[in-house]
């Protein structure tokens, strides 16, 4: 375990960032999604599909780049929230808080401000409040789905940041046995590893499944060097367990980057959340708020 820890520490994504203007062609722009007390302001790049929403209102996506939590920023993912936006989604590639600067859990609470913000923001963005789901990709995948199974009596439980589905690739989902006590880890959680240390449980999404989760899309490369594919395969026996519907896809011979082999297993993602979204509830009737 130590060692994919510290083979995802210092991976990280590469793409340079650039920022949008206000109003910027296409349906792009720069928004600042968290509110004026926030630690930090933090800022999305918001695509919005060209053309009139249907009735009720678009899905959304929030879209989360990879980096091992202390590296890489919104631009990492700016081509993935394109894609969905493409597809018909709004799609919010944010900014959150890194390593060292910040450590857990304020990540996962940057997340859930960003989906707070688009329902929010639902009416003049035309996007359906109860039809909001995660994307991320590695670290950004972690804080995916962990967002997503927190539940009432957790911690960091948030009812106004409940999501509706989850897609996420090369996904930790497990450190409960502490990663072996490696230092990065530590560095992000706060402390080291030791007998009864409770946040190593409380940051692993698979300490977390259970009936209320969202609708899984896992996808993973079995040849991958840096998370192993074994934290997938376990968190889909996990969610299984509880009853929750997921898919999990491995791509043979994919490492953590799947580069061109990922393009099939990114547009099954895509037809996940379609379908997933299609089938939530309307505003009208369930609350975004509710299970």
């Amino acid at each position: 375990m130590s060692r994919w820890l510290m083979l995802l520490l210092t991976a990280g994504l590469i793409a340079p960032a650039m920022s949008l203007a206000e109003g910027s062609a296409g349906g792009e722009r720069a928004v600042v999604y968290t509110p004026a007390d926030w630690p930090k302001a933090l800022s999305g790049d918001l695509i919005v599909p060209d053309g009139a929403a249907p009735p009720g209102g678009r899905p959304a996506v929030v879209v989360l780049h990879g980096g091992a939590w202390h590296k890489g920023d919104r631009g990492n993912s700016r081509n993935m929230a394109r894609r969905l936006a493409d597809n018909g989604f709004v799609a919010l590639a944010i900014d959150y808080r890194l390593v060292p600067d910040a450590i857990y859990p304020a990540q996962v609470l940057d997340v859930q401000q960003a989906i707070r913000w688009l329902r929010a923001n639902a009416t003049p963005l035309a996007i359906n409040p109860a039809r909001i789901a995660l994307w991320g990709s590695s670290a950004g995948a972690h804080l995916a789905a962990l967002t997503a199974s927190l539940s009432p009596g957790d911690r960091l439980f948030d009812p106004e940041a409940r999501v509706q589905a989850v897609v996420g690739g090369g996904t930790p989902t497990d450190f409960r046995d502490g990663g072996g006590g490696n230092g990065s880890l530590a560095r992000f959680l706060g402390e080291r590893w030791h007998q009864g240390s409770t946040v190593f449980v409380e940051a692993s999404p698979i300490a977390h499944a259970s009936a209320d989760d969202p609708p899984v899309f896992l996808f993973h490369g079995d040849a991958d060097r840096i998370v192993p594919v074994s934290q997938a395969t376990a968190y889909r026996d996990a969610l299984t367990a509880a009853g929750v519907p997921n898919t999990l896809v491995q791509v043979p011979g994919g490492g953590h980057a799947l580069g061109a082999a990922g393009k099939p297993v990114i547009e099954q993602g895509i037809a996940f959340l379609q379908q997933q979204l299609a089938r939530s509830p309307a505003p009208e009737s369930r609350s975004p708020s509710g299970p």
